[in-house]
């Protein structure tokens, strides 16, 4: 057992038997939604402070507490994108970086989906996020390629392809 040197709601600095000290992300679960409208699919793109980079995500985020899952995908779609849906299919959940965090991200896909308007006055007042729709050939391309994008649109496309939502050519 870890020995606990600090701990706050959202992390811990532990000390393990090897003198170790262990930081641990506690994050609460968060939901995303991969969303496609005729062979594109819906990304967001923010820049991410622990990389420096702007990378591209799938739209969700934090579930709140009490919040239901699919509230929350659907909250998230609409703040970050201004895109309403109305069908959501569950394909499961992933633990993206397990050996850091505990966050629990729960896949959802859509295809049914309906611009609700302006997408800037729906964002939170933190944010600065920019919805941008990608022909999916140019998302298998760059993500075949290696390029710099969050792991989560990777597994979210693979548990859409094992649904029978998407084919990957």
């Amino acid at each position: 057992m870890n020995r606990v040197v600090y701990r706050t709601e959202y992390y811990a600095v532990e000390e393990n038997g090897q003198k170790e000290i262990i930081v641990i992300d506690r994050i609460p679960d968060s939901a995303a939604v991969v969303a496609v409208h005729q062979g594109c699919l819906l990304l967001v793109c923010q820049h991410r402070e622990a990389v420096n980079e702007i990378t591209w995500e799938l739209p969700g985020g934090t579930v709140k507490p009490g919040e239901e899952r699919t509230l929350a995908v659907k909250r998230e779609l609409e703040e970050e994108a201004g895109v309403q849906c109305k069908d959501l299919s569950y394909m499961g959940s992933a633990y993206p970086m397990a050996s850091l965090a505990n966050r629990n991200v729960y896949f959802y896909f859509t295809d049914d989906l309906k611009v609700s308007g302006s997408r800037e006055s729906n964002q939170e007042e933190d944010e600065d996020v920019r919805a941008v729709w990608v022909p999916l050939r140019d998302v298998y391309r760059r993500i075949k390629e290696g390029g710099r994008m969050d792991a989560m649109v990777g597994h979210g496309l693979l548990l859409s392809k094992l649904h029978g939502f998407l084919a990957i050519d």
